[in-house]
């Protein structure tokens, strides 16, 4: 017939072929995605973490909970991804990155330096292991809420009473925390008072009761009971830290050229926002 030879026929049921065979191929997909396959492997692998879990081998009734907690939770899995749950879900988003980055992670090693190179960082990284200097510490805490605007008076008729020898630990308010420390450093002391309150009392000398020092709390007198000394580390006795440290450092030098040379396999567009 004249009409199977003309040039849009053909077009038309090359369309409807195509069609069809997307169609037969989508179910055949479907079906495959219904199936669920726990392989040898999979239950091995599935045992090991139970085992490592448990502290002992499974036995065959937790076996076969093994297996089925493995089949509900790829049925969850498959059946999420279907309705497209976590498209745009940024928990799985981040939880798949961490996975990756784990991955890119794993897969960087540090070789062994020589004793050469190893001292030669060590040195340059000297501060990264020394003893900071410590310092042990009373003080006096006024609390701006009981004394207000009054507070740098009363705290300056403290310091003059304590100066004259008056009991420390009579004078001031209660504070929340303790009223003495022992051999604190300096990232300690930021942390419970404040960088203010830390950078001044390890200015301060030994003995003398401080000018009010303010902090998150209030203010404060200070006195300075004892200073320990920085001490520089020596590189023989904490070799093997050394070692560590450096190969630590290598890894996430590595690893940061991972990503960077993962990220250059993509092109990056940043939208202007209007």
């Amino acid at each position: 017939m004249k009409i199977f030879r003309e040039p849009i026929t053909h077009f038309v049921l090359i369309g409807l072929a195509l069609i069809a065979i997307n169609h037969f191929w989508n179910a055949w997909q479907g079906e495959l995605g219904r199936t669920i396959v726990v392989s040898v492997a999979e239950i091995e692998r599935l045992e090991n973490i139970w085992a490592g879990t448990a502290g002992r081998l499974p036995t065959g009734e937790d076996r076969q909970q093994i297996i089925e907690q493995y089949v509900q939770e790829e049925a969850l899995v498959r059946e999420a991804e279907r309705l497209g749950l976590g498209d745009r879900d940024t928990i799985i988003r981040r939880r798949l990155a961490q996975k990756m980055d784990f991955l890119v992670g794993n897969e960087t090693r540090a070789d062994d330096p020589t004793d050469a190179e190893l001292e030669s960082w060590f040195n340059d990284h000297r501060d990264r292991f020394s003893a900071p200097e410590m310092r042990s510490f009373n003080h006096v805490y006024f609390s701006p809420e009981k004394h207000g605007d009054g507070i740098d008076a009363a705290a300056e008729a403290a310091r003059t009473s304590l100066q004259s020898g008056a009991d420390w630990k009579s004078t001031g308010d209660p504070f929340i925390q303790k009223r003495s420390y022992a051999a604190v450093p300096e990232r300690e002391v930021t942390r419970l008072f404040g960088p203010e309150f830390s950078a001044a009392i390890f200015k301060l000398d030994a003995d003398m009761w401080s000018e009010p020092i303010g902090s998150a709390f209030g203010l404060h007198l200070v006195q300075i009971k004892a200073v320990d000394s920085a001490a520089q580390a020596q590189f023989e006795p904490i070799r093997a830290e050394v070692l560590a440290a450096w190969q630590e450092e290598q890894r996430s030098s590595a690893k940061r050229t991972a990503l960077l040379e993962l990220i250059d396999n993509y092109e990056v567009v940043v939208e202007n926002k209007e």
